[in-house]
């Protein structure tokens, strides 16, 4: 769907082969600007309402306010601060009703603005940025294996196939206060946004990602079909949302 005059949103969120529930949210602001990936997690159905809470929580705000906050700093702020809300809520409702327990989630969120990107993160789902032809993850994970990547002490593709690759050390829910990341950076025309779940990232290596994208020549129904598919061929063990923003020229 067109948003705005520059920029081109798309995406889909798919069960995978091996899961019965699809604990993935993706929400894309109708007539807006606005992509935001959550991959849930926790016991019955904890993952399922811990994802469609945030993804909620950043759309009610941002549709809301559509049109009236043009200010990067302004929206970087009221993005984190919708994001820590809604984590209070989840950790709070996870604690009131014992068939939610433990729930949580991941979240990436991005709003574009004029020439500019603010995307925030907490979790190992991803943001990544396709630019003349080079694909560059934007986001850090929030997990175990993230820290070894961080430091250096383990590769990109190691991280990937590394047994201990899901645990998690930060996530929506876990606790009643959360660290949020949040960047403000500037797009250019021709630029691919890549939203995921690690449903993606733990099956397709980046290499295949890139090629992907730069090869897809603008369209980006056909390469997130095409990315999901891939992930399904190998395997579809979990489940997998994508979401891909492009920038044109006004």
């Amino acid at each position: 769907m067109k948003v705005g005059t520059q920029i081109y949103i798309a995406g889909k969120s798919d069960v995978g082969l091996q899961r019965a529930n699809n604990e993935d949210a993706l929400a894309i602001l109708d007539g807006g600007n606005v992509c935001v990936v959550a991959d849930g997690m926790g016991g019955h159905l904890g993952g399922e309402v811990a994802s469609s809470m945030v993804t909620d929580a950043i759309r009610v705000e941002f549709l809301n306010s559509a049109g009236t906050i043009t200010d990067p700093k302004e929206i970087a702020r009221r993005l984190v601060s919708v994001i820590e809300e809604a984590n209070a809520e989840i950790h709070a409702r996870g604690n009131r009703d014992a068939k939610l327990r433990n729930m949580g989630t991941t979240v990436v969120a991005a709003v574009f603005q004029g020439s500019s990107i603010i995307y925030a993160s907490v979790g190992d789902s991803r943001i990544y940025r396709l630019r003349n032809g080079k694909l560059e993850q934007l986001t850090e994970d929030h997990s175990w294996v993230g820290e070894l990547r961080k430091r250096n002490l383990i590769s990109n593709e190691d991280a990937r196939n590394h047994p201990l690759r899901n645990i998690i050390t930060r996530a929506l829910g876990m606790e009643k206060d959360v660290d949020v990341d949040c960047t403000i950076a500037q797009t250019q025309p021709g630029d691919l946004y890549l939203f995921c779940s690690d449903g993606l990232t733990d099956l397709v290596n980046e290499q295949e990602m890139q090629e992907t994208l730069a090869g897809c020549g603008g369209d980006i129904d056909a390469a997130i079909d095409n990315l999901i598919e891939a992930a399904n061929d190998y395997g579809g063990i979990d489940n997998i949302t994508v979401g891909i923003a492009r920038v044109d020229a006004a």
